[in-house]
């Protein structure tokens, strides 16, 4: 089942509304993503509360349960949004290409095409995403979005994700902090609640050096050197090590592809598979 708690009906920044793209576009669009997994399906709505501006998103799982929460104080969804929540081409993104106009913007999510796409594997009420609200006695801005019921119609797929518990939460933590990388600026903590551990946690920092000697070690990110170069049509930043700096493996390599129209975020760990096709 999915349950979406849309906790605010006031927007705290200018922001695209949720509404139904033209059936003109649909061509243009995927009609749905395929959400294979528990990080998938949390990457998804991370991405989500980012394209919504938070600063701050909190995400609790439950793997026995199939349970995912995510809470951000991203600009919110108003009432009269809600009622297109989990209907496919109802999205606040990709408008600009009905107008055939090239935006400045990034969209992380997949054109808003998630909710859609978790409504087709979880048990859903009438037409629409079940157990949709504003939370009138919150005082802060923002969307909360829970998932129960995870993959409830794909027993096959269900039973493969409960029965590796460590596995599953140590792949939602690889997923989660391959997001916080390209986004230090954003506070991200990761909660396990069976167990009641924090899993990750980071500070809202302008460089990700922090979080990589967090993750990785002062000893890889101490030989790591900051990179920038641009062209007119494209940008490139990050950070590299020596050519004299040998690590065992190459698990430290990450790389994220993002094109300016609606950002297509490709994440290639390790980098070679991605070098050597």
């Amino acid at each position: 089942m999915v349950s979406l708690c849309n906790v605010l009906c006031l927007r705290s920044r200018p922001m695209q509304s949720i509404k139904r793209l033209p059936k003109s576009v649909h061509g243009s669009l995927r009609s749905s993503i395929i959400l294979s997994d528990l990080p998938r399906v949390v990457e998804e709505l991370i991405y989500n509360s980012i394209d919504a501006k938070a600063k701050k998103i909190d995400i609790s799982v439950n793997v026995s349960a199939c349970y995912v929460k995510v809470e951000d104080d991203g600009c919110g969804i108003t009432r009269d949004e809600l009622v297109l929540l989990g209907e496919k081409y109802a999205t606040s993104k990709f408008h600009d290409f009905m107008d055939g106009v090239e935006s400045s913007s990034r969209s992380f999510g997949s054109n808003g095409e998630a909710l859609a796409s978790l409504s087709d594997i979880s048990v859903v009420e009438g037409s629409k995403c079940s157990h949709l609200g504003i939370d009138d006695q919150r005082e802060a801005v923002g969307t909360t979005v829970v998932v129960r019921e995870l993959f409830y119609n794909q027993p096959v797929r269900r039973k493969q994700m409960q029965s590796s518990h460590k596995r599953e939460l140590h792949n939602v933590k690889k997923c989660v902090l391959r997001v916080a990388l390209i986004h230090p600026q954003v506070t991200v903590r990761l909660l396990d609640i069976d167990s009641e551990d924090e899993l990750l946690y980071t500070v809202p920092s302008s460089s990700p050096l922090a979080l990589i000697s967090n993750s990785f070690g002062n000893d890889v990110s101490s030989c790591l050197h900051e990179i920038s170069t641009s062209d007119q049509s494209w940008v490139l930043s990050g950070h590299i090590s020596g050519p004299t700096d040998v690590f065992c493996n190459k698990d430290f390599q990450y790389l994220c592809i993002l094109y300016s129209y609606s950002a297509i975020v490709c994440f290639l760990h390790p980098l070679y598979h991605f070098s050597n096709n």
